[in-house]
């Protein structure tokens, strides 16, 4: 009884063989208004038992049987050894539900139950049917060929199935030949019922039982990782409340996303650098693309940006708190850990300013006190408003007290600094050339991660 194994594959594409020819009509005259009088012609299976035969001719032998009708029926059942392939080929697909709320009985957008199904190689055949056509004239006989002759050019495709994961759901139906009549020529003119016949190729597959397996293992290590002591671990069995801020997570890098950062947001990218989903069309989603790995957890998820210039080599990775952009499904929000970023290398300024258009106590900057420092967006030559002081865009000047003075020299300096704007609290960095944003950018495969 375990080895026990029946799915009525065959007996499906019997019946969608024979749902191809339900529903057509012959004319069997006109009415009294001289309008066409339509029949509808049944379609059954060919193989009928004795018994229903015999209760459809009314317990006598003298009942004919009514037509028009149609019969289908196997003719021939054969192998197809030239569509077999490795017979010990297994093919794993992964499935996911939503997960459901069991309050009130609704599904929600994140992910349920996992599932990995194992299909087996199915074995190819090819099912012969045959059409038969029961008219008792050759007008009835006309009429019904006429219309499904046609259908066939010389395929019709069927679906036996709506199951997503059979990968044998889909074949087609094949007319290979016709015979006119069941007459003879000179038989009986008591031979009231003709039967025209049409036979047909159907190349089918019969599917081994495939195996499901739920992934309940891999569900909870994705949502419920923690390193507990024992206290903690025996209130975590019990359902109580325990200390959970030894929380773990779900390590995700991507081979073909790049991730830009600007103005506190992390938008995804494909390989290209551009938000196109080049596979789907439209903008590529992080809901859509950690699907396969866990959920986003707001303030509790991570971004780590590496800065190496190989992403291999461990370092001080720079790292935010995410959340979702509720007007952005490519964006998220990210909330840098300060802490995370470089070490500052040059003392903080106050501000970006242009010394061509402001100077102190112009209103938009100070009057100059004793430690003040900015960063110049232009070059600073003989304006009578700074003193007796020459810089050049890029550098860092700053009150001593008495005069203007050059902190940083731009031109000189060629190796990283780092610096924060207290003005804005973004940290800056002078790669040799330009000031930048130390984390803003955009970054290649592997020098970002999620930690979800």
């Amino acid at each position: 009884m375990a080895q026990y194994f029946y799915d009525k594959q065959i007996r499906r594409y019997i019946q969608q063989f024979i749902r191809l020819f339900s529903g057509f009509d012959v004319q069997m005259g006109i009415d009294e208004n001289n309008l066409p009088i339509f029949q509808k012609v049944p379609v059954r299976y060919g193989d009928i038992n004795r018994m229903a035969a015999h209760i459809t001719r009314e317990n006598s032998e003298n009942v004919v049987n009514s037509v028009p009708f149609i019969s289908c029926y196997v003719t021939n059942l054969s192998m197809a050894p030239e569509r077999r392939t490795y017979q010990q080929h297994v093919d794993k697909v992964e499935m996911y539900e939503k997960e459901r709320d069991d309050t009130t009985g609704n599904y929600n957008d994140k992910i349920g139950n996992r599932y990995t199904i194992e299909r087996h190689a199915p074995v190819p055949y090819i099912l012969t049917m045959n059409c038969d056509i029961w008219t008792s004239n050759t007008d009835q006989k006309l009429q019904l060929l006429e219309q499904i002759l046609v259908l066939f050019n010389p395929t019709l495709d069927v679906r036996t199935s709506s199951n997503p994961v059979d990968w044998s759901a889909l074949s087609h139906v094949e007319m290979k030949n016709t015979t006119w009549s069941s007459r003879s020529v000179g038989s009986s003119i008591d031979d009231i019922i003709d039967v025209s016949s049409v036979s047909f190729d159907m190349p089918i597959f019969i599917n081994p039982p495939a195996k499901v397996k739920q992934q309940k293992l891999i569900h909870t290590i994705i949502n419920q990782l923690y390193n507990l002591d024992d206290e903690n671990l025996d209130l975590f069995k019990t359902g109580d409340l325990f200390d959970k801020s030894s929380v773990e997570y779900t390590i995700v890098t991507f081979e073909d996303r790049k991730l830009k950062f600007e103005n506190e947001k992390a938008y995804l990218l494909n390989s290209q650098g551009t938000s196109e989903d080049l596979v789907n069309g439209g903008d590529l989603d992080w809901n859509t693309a950690l699907l396969p790995f866990s959920t986003l957890r707001p303030g509790i998820s991570q971004i780590r940006i590496r800065k190496n210039s190989n992403p291999g080599v461990e370092g001080n990775d720079i790292i935010g708190r995410l959340s979702f952009d509720p007007n952005n499904d490519n964006a998220l929000l990210v909330d840098i850990d300060t802490g995370t970023l470089p070490a500052n290398t040059i003392v903080a300024i106050d501000a970006i300013i242009d010394p061509q258009k402001n100077y102190p106590g112009d209103g938009s900057v100070p009057s100059a006190l004793n430690g003040q420092r900015y960063m110049l967006l232009n070059d600073l030559t003989d304006i009578a408003q700074w003193g007796n002081i020459s810089a050049v865009k890029n550098d860092i000047i700053e009150f001593n007290g008495a005069d203007w003075v050059v902190s940083f020299n731009s031109t000189s300096a060629n190796t990283t600094h780092y610096v924060t704007n207290v003005s804005s609290q973004d940290q800056l960095e002078w790669t040799g050339e330009k000031w930048v944003n130390s984390f803003e950018g955009i970054y290649n495969p592997g020098y970002w991660r999620l930690y979800l």
